[in-house]
């Protein structure tokens, strides 16, 4: 009896993709992957690139489009049991238009990450876009609630939705807790770093030892950036394995995010024991309890208070409530035996 055969759409240069993807190989299922990353991070070695163009991580990558053509020949050729794509409106569009081209007849799964569903641009062309999409694959990944929500406004049966993240790998780290405040979302406008930044001002004379972590920040602006707020630490990039050894030694995780899925960062902090003071949003309040295992901020004020409140918490009886919130209810093993359990469904 052969192995399935599933071949994934998605960035092979993402933590998503990778954790997706290594998880079916050990598996041992039969799998491929096709990118329009030039890097992949994963250890599928059944990779096909769809394009030389450099894909922009702020969007806008119409050229997408034109790997159709190429992807449906992969499709014709693979004849995959299994079509898993990740984000709707980009790779679930590319795939669902290559496999009508090719004709082939395969399970069609599409992963919504959040930005996807939650914050599209354009709005109206957009969520036109998705809900004929997500009306027409077998079944749908939703990492949130929220998302849920929102796939539910669509009109869509949820026995097809799978609602979860994949979760985190709980292997505590130890560290000397040597960074008090830390941040390692991307810099992107949905991640509203410079209200951080401006509202960090008000510590900007209490010696503390502010991070931050900001991938795809424009060299310009980051030179800028180092400049106007001498008093923090800024990184440009860091590798994956090395930035979760520098949230291991975080007090105080940092997030203001507009919108979200079940943010990974937020999951890996609270297993890695840094206090969750985060943006008022639903994806966040499915986690953090306002005062209880950290904090909820709507405004700079409830922002400035929450951190001064949590540089005076015991941080070992918050670390232990979100190691056992992760442990019971996000452990990756146990999060992708649900997800390959209702992909084979």
């Amino acid at each position: 009896m052969r192995n399935k055969k599933i071949l994934f759409v998605a960035d092979a240069n993402s933590i998503h993709t990778l954790k997706w993807v290594d998880y079916f190989i050990d598996k041992k299922y039969d799998v491929h992957l096709a990118t329009f990353s030039s890097v992949n991070r994963t250890k599928c070695k059944n990779i096909y690139f769809l394009s030389k163009k450099k894909v922009k991580v702020t969007g806008g990558n119409y050229h997408y489009l034109l790997g159709i053509v190429k992807l449906a020949k992969i499709m014709q050729k693979l004849k995959p049991d299994i079509v898993n794509a990740h984000y709707s409106y980009s790779m679930g569009l590319i795939s669902f238009l290559a496999i009508k081209k090719s004709n082939i007849t395969t399970n069609f799964s599409i992963v919504c990450h959040g930005g996807d569903l939650l914050a599209p641009p354009k709005p109206i062309v957009f969520n036109t876009i998705n809900k004929y999409l997500l009306k027409r694959c077998d079944k749908i990944f939703a990492v949130s609630d929220q998302i849920k929500d929102k796939i539910s406004s669509f009109s869509i049966d949820l026995d097809r939705v799978f609602v979860g993240q994949y979760g985190v790998d709980i292997n505590n780290q130890e560290s000397k807790k040597d960074i008090d405040i830390l941040s390692n979302r991307s810099y992107m406008p949905n991640s509203r770093i410079e209200f951080l930044l401006d509202s960090l001002k008000d510590f900007e004379h209490d010696g503390l030892n502010i991070v931050f972590i900001l991938p795809h920040v424009p060299k310009k602006i980051f030179e800028k950036l180092k400049t106007k707020y001498s008093f923090i630490t800024f990184y440009e990039y860091m590798s994956y394995e090395s930035m979760i050894k520098m949230v291991a030694r975080a007090k105080i995780y940092i997030s203001a995010t507009k919108s979200d899925g079940t943010s990974l960062s937020l999951l890996e902090a609270m297993h890695l024991g840094a206090i969750p003071v985060v943006s008022n949003i639903v994806s966040n309040r499915s986690w953090v309890l306002d005062s209880i295992n950290g904090y909820l901020f709507d405004t700079k004020e409830q922002f400035v208070e929450s951190i001064r409140k949590s540089l005076k918490l015991n941080l070992n009886k918050v670390i232990d409530i979100n190691r056992a919130l992760i442990k019971d209810k996000c452990n990756y093993k146990n999060q992708m035996q649900k997800i390959e359990k209702f992909l084979n469904r």
